[in-house]
């Protein structure tokens, strides 16, 4: 490629990533090719399979950026919060509002996906971890204590989230202001977490 940038080892990788998150942001998964990234980056488009043997390897990497951003969102907004576990929920509706074709990225990835890139596996287990610990607190136990009860806690509020998300992207939700959209999925989105707390409290613990 006349004009390619000149990178050092190991900077390819990183930009590509920066490059990658960048087109999936402005126009959505579809728009990343290897020649259009490539492009982006400035290499010729055969540098890129030395570090990628193909596109689902870098949506991947994308995923697992994404995950890692989502993670570091939440942490931030939970550091010293009463609630953490509905705080972490508002940092997720925030986060997957604004940038959509992100979170849209993050969620298509199959469990074979995963499994086959190392990264996002960590990612994505970093994510439901974090998850986990908020919820044993939000349940007030501790680890090894009503494990059941906390990850159902967690994945109720996760369902709610991502399924009032995934209306609001594909316009069937009324139409509403960010703020306002924001606003009424969260309070959706505390509104099952408060109800699976109250239900899950009032069981009898198992002996």
């Amino acid at each position: 490629m006349a004009g390619a940038r000149k990178y050092h080892h190991g900077e390819v990788r990183e930009t590509a990533v920066s490059a990658a998150l960048a087109l999936i942001e402005a126009d959505g998964p579809d728009a990343l090719t290897m020649r259009a990234l490539a492009k982006a980056v400035g290499v010729d488009h055969r540098a890129l399979y030395r570090h990628y043997p193909d596109r689902d390897a870098v949506l991947a990497e994308v995923a697992a950026e994404g995950f890692r951003q989502l993670l570091s969102d939440q942490s931030e907004r939970c550091a010293g919060s009463d609630a953490p576990l509905q705080t972490a929920f508002e940092a997720y509706v925030h986060f997957a509002l604004d940038r959509p074709h992100l979170h849209g990225l993050m969620l298509s990835r199959s469990r074979q996906a995963m499994d086959a890139h190392a990264a996002l596996g960590a990612a994505v287990k970093a994510e439901l971890d974090q998850l986990m610990i908020w919820s044993r607190q939000a349940l007030g136990v501790a680890l090894g204590e009503r494990e059941t009860d906390a990850r159902d806690l967690a994945f109720a509020a996760l369902a709610a989230a991502y399924g009032l998300v995934t209306l609001a992207a594909s316009a069937s939700l009324m139409p509403r202001s960010p703020e306002d959209l924001r606003a009424f999925v969260s309070d959706q989105v505390a509104g099952v977490l408060e109800g699976q707390l109250m239900r899950i409290k009032a069981q009898p613990v198992a002996r």
